[in-house]
Order: structure tokens, then sequence, then C-alpha cells
């Protein structure tokens, strides 16, 4: 190999014979009809053993139809070419060792351009786009090329089958012939190995590769994008899979109309697509609204139906030159894109940056410690006590769940358990705190102690997760617990959200013995056909009717209606949030004698709670004070 030593050292050209050029035992050169026009200098990325950026192996099947088309042609060298941004790919290639060169001005970049599906130059010396070429007037003076437009479905796939020789010449008929049906034979091949079926689209293999040598090579800024179609599997189930891979070619459509400037474009398969935008951070900004605005338009999908797609977009920028995988950048892309919101009503951007790389880390550490994993710590469950003040008794606890983290101490469920539903962990974490909960009720049975139900809160995808059934019962099984001594907390939202398969749900949960209670009541749309011919045993009023209920009329006036629909439906009343004396005394004249709320106790550990029990269990048969109650629970 022969440097050019105005190069410099990334880059150089080749001049070598290769051992598996043809029987004609000519000198070759990088050249495959890639060459430069009117003189400029090729510049080559350098052919490196075992190069790691390599697609992958060569493909034996490929290199047999570029032999074949070079025999068949009495050519020199062959090869098959991908148009890819401003490069050259070639996939496959005889009597030659670059696999990316420069697009600009090259031969097989006339072919594809060029009207027709074959193209021929008999005499390149002679031919003013290519005279001046380096190649044609420097060893081994190429004269002719020919070669086959390669095309596949929706224009994604661009390139050639080509070969050339050093003698001027026209092929004969049936030579081109020859030369077209292995082209047709190859381009079947690189669909099947480098595109997505569906688009037609280079697929997440080929993707990663030019992504790992646009930045090994290159230079500035490149932002990786992740696209995710939200609502995509309700495409499908409403308008047929017909419909649904229309929509996704015409997806496809609009990215390379987007693409412009040679934006790397993949389809990574199903509704997910990715791209790689190398330019200023400007015309990044300006590009992804752009791509936004594409996206968002309502799309054909034949027979008068018009459907609005939009789009979580996550990004991740990255600064050139780079060796690390390329397949890291994605990924971090894609966690982006799972973090942005998705009822926002128009396509949404999200960049990875150091609070998700946190929010990621979270993730991870959280999805292990369910798994019962303790380098990340524990979850552990708090009981907070619910009384009847009237009786002067413990009617009930409500379990909360903490993260004991060894590095940031006990950790609120608002720090993770967003993070777990937006991961879609949630239902693992709902089971596991079940677990938790239930291990406690069996040791307290063991120790003979009388309990209270404990509450539970559960994520809608939770209550209508298709294993939740099964899986309770396992848990209750394996404890022992009855079904009697837990109780799921429905929210008054998840009741309006999921109303008729809920009210399923919940008669099936009943079977268990589970009971049920209506959480946060009055902070939402508060529709009492929600609650008609819907079986609960508590209302819980929401904090913000009970915490200074007693000084505030149109408080206590609001607090009043939630009371009277509790009567309605025969369901016991809980009073969240009770942190003040004059509020619990208002409540009590008013018959309101269930709460919980700091003015009694805080939310304890397991440990403490077996203690409060026991003193309760104790002081049985009698009726305690307020005063005797806050003592049993301080």
């Amino acid at each position: 190999m022969r440097e050019d030593r105005n190069a410099g050292s990334a880059y150089s050209r080749v001049e070598e014979v290769d051992e598996n050029a043809t029987a004609s035992g000519a000198a070759i050169s990088a050249e495959d009809g890639g060459a430069l026009a009117s003189g400029a200098r090729l510049l080559y990325p350098p052919v490196v053993s075992n190069d790691a950026l390599l697609l992958d192996p060569p493909d034996p099947k490929l290199d047999c139809i570029t032999r074949l088309a070079v025999m068949a042609a009495g050519a020199d060298i062959g090869g098959i070419s991908l148009m890819f941004q401003s490069q050259i790919w070639l996939p496959s290639r005889i009597g030659m060792s670059t696999q990316l060169m420069p697009r600009s001005g090259s031969f097989c970049s006339r072919a594809v351009e060029a009207a027709g599906g074959y193209f021929e130059v008999h005499d390149a010396l002679q031919d003013p786009r290519f005279a001046d070429n380096p190649l044609v007037t420097a060893p081994p003076h190429y004269r002719h090329y020919a070669a086959v437009l390669l095309k596949g479905p929706g224009n994604h796939l661009r390139g050639t089958l080509w070969v050339m020789g050093r003698t001027p010449r026209t092929l004969a008929i049936a030579q081109a012939s020859q030369l077209t049906l292995l082209a047709r034979i190859a381009a079947d091949m690189l669909e099947l190995r480098y595109c997505e079926p569906t688009t037609g689209m280079f697929n997440r293999t080929v993707f990663l590769h030019h992504l790992g040598r646009l930045l090994a090579h290159g230079s500035g800024a490149t932002t990786i994008g992740y696209i995710d179609l939200n609502a995509f599997r309700q495409v499908n189930g409403m308008f047929g899979r017909a419909a649904a891979d229309r929509l996704l070619m015409m997806l496809g459509e609009r990215l390379e109309a987007w693409d412009g400037d040679g934006t790397l474009l993949a389809h990574l398969g199903g509704d997910k697509f990715a791209f790689a935008l190398p330019s200023t951070t400007e015309r990044h900004e300006e590009k992804i609204r752009r791509l936004c605005v594409l996206i968002d338009q309502p799309f054909d999908l034949g027979d008068g139906y018009r459907q609005t797609m939009h789009a979580r977009i996550g990004l991740r920028r990255q600064q050139a030159p780079w060796q690390g995988p390329a397949a890291e950048l994605l990924d971090a892309a894609d966690t982006a894109a799972s973090s942005a919101s998705r009822n926002t009503g128009t396509s949404v951007v999200c960049e990875y940056d150091n609070a998700l790389v946190a929010r990621t880390r979270l993730r991870y550490e959280l999805r292990e410690v369910i798994r019962g994993d303790r380098r990340h710590g524990l979850l552990d469950v708090h009981y907070q006590p619910q009384i009847d003040v009237a009786a002067g008794r413990l009617i009930g606890m409500e379990a909360l769940v903490r993260w004991r983290h060894p590095e940031f101490g006990l950790v609120a469920p608002g720090m993770f358990v967003p993070e777990a539903e937006r991961s879609g962990g949630i239902v693992d974490l709902d089971l596991r705190v079940l677990e938790l909960v239930c291990r406690d009720l069996g040791a307290w049975r063991a120790r003979g102690l009388e309990l209270a139900p404990v509450s539970l809160n559960f994520s809608r995808l939770s209550l209508m997760h298709a294993d939740i059934l099964p899986r309770m019962a396992a848990v209750l099984q394996a404890t022992g617990v009855p079904g009697e001594l837990l109780e799921l907390e429905v929210t008054e939202s998840v009741l309006l959200d999921t109303l008729q398969p809920l009210h399923a749900r919940i008669g099936e949960l009943r079977g268990l013995g589970v009971r049920i209670a209506v959480d946060d009541f009055g902070i939402g749309s508060s529709n009492l056909d929600a609650l008609d011919n819907f079986h609960f045993d508590r209302l819980k009023a929401d904090r913000q009717f009970v915490h200074g209920v007693a000084s505030d009329r149109k408080k206590a006036g609001l607090f009043s209606l939630i009371q009277g629909i509790a009567g309605v439906f025969d369901a016991e009343l809980v009073c969240e949030g009770l942190e003040d004396e004059a509020d619990m005394a208002w409540l009590l004249d008013r018959g309101a004698h269930c709460v919980q709320g700091w003015l009694f106790s805080r939310a304890r550990p397991a440990d403490e709670i077996e203690r409060v029990l026991l003193r309760f269990q104790e002081a049985r048969g009698r009726t305690l004070s307020v005063e005797e109650v806050r003592g049993m629970l301080g």
C-alpha cells in the first residue's frame, strides 16, 4: 500500500493486487467506479485488518454474484455498491479491499442518477464526465464501466452491481442480460440482509455500522435520534395490518423527504425509526422541529380514513471522533425517547442529559431491587395507622413503600414510583410490595396478634394486568394470609378511565376476599355514575377536604357532600391527612370519626407497628381516649 502523504494518517489511497482478482492478473486499484471526477484526490478510509467497525463477515453469496458478474462481463474488477449519505458502501467487491469511498462524482453515483436501469461507459477516456479522472489517466487506466441499478421498494435501497475493465468496449447483449439478471438476485439478497421488509429502509445493523464509521472518522457534533410512534398498536387493531404497514411506509417517505442533506436513516422494526444528523447545533434544532411537524401531519390510510400520529423522539449528541460502540448511543437515544411524555397531542423531543442518566440509573437499580438484589438497597414497607377516634381503636393501616438506598438513604415513593410507571416496572413493584406486606401480616399472625386490614395503592396497569389475579392468589397462598386482611385502593381517576373493565376486575378481586376502597375522592371528576353499581367498602376523603375544614366554609360544604355520598353507598368514610386538633373536633361533631394522619401517627416501619399492635391487643375491650390512642401510637 502506498500512502498518500497529503491525506494524513487518517486516509490513504490503495493501489495493490488483490489475490481474489480474476485470472486476467490485472493490477487493481481502489477504484471500483467510485472515482472522483476531474482530478480530485482520492481519499478513502484506511483498510485495517480485523477492523471492528466492519459491518460483518463478507457474505459468500453476494461475493459469488459479484464474481459471476466479473466473469460474465470479462472484466477486471467488480462489486456491489450502495449509495449512503456522501459515501459509497461496498458490501461485496472482487479485486479490491476498500469498503467505503466518496460518492461525489463517482461512476456508481452517475449510474444511480442516470435514467434507466442499465448504465455503461464504453471508453471513459473519451467521456468528458470521466476523462480527467486519475483512475482513467493513471495506471491501471480503467476505460470501461458497466452497471445495473439496484433499487429496493420505496427508493431507500439504491446502488449498483458494476464491473470495470482496462479495455474500451461495449458489452454484448448476452453479457448485459446476465449482468441484469445477477443484479436482480443481488437486490433481493441485499433487501433480506440489510433492509427492513415493510419500508425497504436500511435496518438497525446497517445503521449502527455507518454510525460507527461516521463517528470514528468524522468531526463535529452528531445527533443520534430514536423515533417511537405513540399508539401504533391501536392503528393495527382498528384498521388492520395493511393500513399499519402503509402508515410506516409513508413515515419512511417523510423521513426521506426530511433527510435533504444526507442524514443517516433506518427503520429499526415495528414503529421504531432512527437517524443520525451531522451538523451544527443550531441546524440540529431546526431540523428536529421540522421532523416533528412532518410526523404530526395526518396519514392517509386509504378508504377515506386518516389518522394523526405523534412520536416520542429521543436524542443523544456526540462529538466526533469517537471510538465507542454505536449501539451505546442508540440505546441512550432510546432511553431518552421512553422518558418523554406520551399524552401531549404533539410529537415530543427529549434529550439524553445528566438528569436522564441519573433517572436511567435509578430505573436500573430499582428493577434489580424489585428482583431481590440487595446491592442497590431494599424495599421497606412502612404503615400509617387508621383510627376510629369515637371507639378508640385501630381499624386499619395504609402500606407505604420506601426504598432504603445504600447511597441516598431512605428514598420516598414520589422519587421512584413515577420512574417505575414510565419504564413499565410498576406491576412488578406493586406485586413486590404486596408480597412484603403479606410477609409482615403472616409474621404478625404467627405471633398471635390481632390484625386490622392493610390497604395498598395499586396502579391502573397492575389492576388491569392479565396475570394480576393468579399472582395475587399465589402470594396469599404462599404467606397464608386471608384476602380479608388486604384492601386495594382505587383512585377516582382510575375508576373513571377504566370504568367497565374495572368493574369486572373488582368483582374478581373481591372473590379473593380483598376489600376495596375509593381513594383520593373529590379531586377527580367526582362522577357519581362511576360509583353506581361499583361495590366498595370505603370512601377516603382526600387531605385537601380535611386539612383546615374547621375554618373554611367552602371546604366544610364540600366535605359534607362527600360524607353524604359515603352514606348513600353505605361505605365507611376515612378522612386522610388529619393534622389539626380543631379539624378533628369538627369532624367528630359531624360523625366523621375514622381518620388517618400525622395528628395520630406518621407511617412507621414494621417493627414499630408490631409493638403498636401488641399495645392495642392488651387494651382490648376498653374504649380508649384520644390521649390514650396517641400514647399507644407514640
